[in-house]
């Protein structure tokens, strides 16, 4: 999970823009929910992050089919838009998970359900195809009506680490089990919301898929650290400032950074055991 600073866009222009580049009848469409959208606008961002209790706007059918349109049908302002979204390197991987390239625009509020959002830049975040899908149209656990994923334009993401590593070493494996914590600076709701995300974005899984690929790369650095002199404290101080880079880049609970500080405190692993990671398959 990563915060991303919002980009500087006049978003009542970018819809007059898209609505001008429209044809009849859902330029017509367009025109009259017009006020209303910017209005609702408005309100997204003076809720934020909370944007879930915002109330629906009134919509015709058509007109909330004209708003979806208005996205998923290129124009020019909807096209550069886009682009500017996608550009930057801040989101070049998801911030969702931090794991894959951006290749997609999630709608924060589902356009199918909120479609006065479809075109706001607010609600548009870069994201991977993994996590677009797994989020889908999910947005409040209905028993204790808090968000179900954090939103990376407004939500701040705590610097407590809530993510720990259970690390198991076998003769033929390593075991690497991501979870959640809940650290003592955390409240509650914001912790459900940390859970939340990483259960439905599955991040336990595909963190556990991504450091053993990760791993297998570094294995000749290891033995480097290692030595002739089978020195352990050397891996384990490799791995401590590792995982230290990586917090200071992207906080205390990037992935790695995890990783890297769970195996620098496995004694076994440090010494020598890390010969495991060449059966990695």
């Amino acid at each position: 999970m990563r915060q991303v600073t919002l980009l500087a866009v006049d978003d009542a222009q970018i819809l007059d823009d898209i609505i001008t580049a429209k044809y009849r009848p859902r330029k017509a469409r367009l025109q009259a929910v017009r006020d209303d959208v910017i209005v609702a606008y408005q309100d997204y961002v003076d809720a934020a992050p909370a944007v879930e209790n915002l109330p629906p706007i009134e919509l015709t059918a058509l007109q909330a089919g004209a708003l979806r349109h208005a996205y998923e049908v290129e124009t020019v302002p909807m096209t550069k838009l886009r682009t500017r979204l996608m550009s930057r390197i801040v989101v070049s991987r998801c911030p969702f998970c931090g794991l894959s390239e951006s290749s997609t625009l999630d709608h924060y509020l589902p356009k199918e359900l909120y479609p006065q959002f479809s075109v706001l830049s607010k609600n548009l975040v870069p994201c991977c195809a993994s996590c677009n899908t797994r989020k889908g149209e999910l947005v409040v656990d209905e028993e204790t009506a808090v968000r179900l994923f954090f939103h990376p334009y407004f939500d701040e993401i705590p610097g407590d680490r809530f993510i720990a590593i259970g690390v198991t070493l076998l003769p033929d494996a390593l075991g690497l089990n991501y979870r959640t914590v809940r650290a003592a600076g955390i409240g509650l709701r914001t912790f459900r919301r940390l859970r939340s995300h990483f259960k439905l974005l599955r991040l336990a899984d595909r963190y556990r898929i991504m450091s053993l690929e990760h791993l297998r790369s570094r294995y000749h650095a290891l033995a480097r650290f290692y030595g002739p002199g089978e020195d352990a404290d050397r891996v384990a101080a490799e791995l401590l400032q590792e995982a230290e880079d990586f917090e200071a880049e992207y906080g205390a609970n990037h992935w790695r950074a995890i990783l890297y500080r769970g195996l620098a405190a496995h004694d076994d692993f440090c010494d020598g055991g890390f010969e495991v990671l060449k059966q990695i398959q």
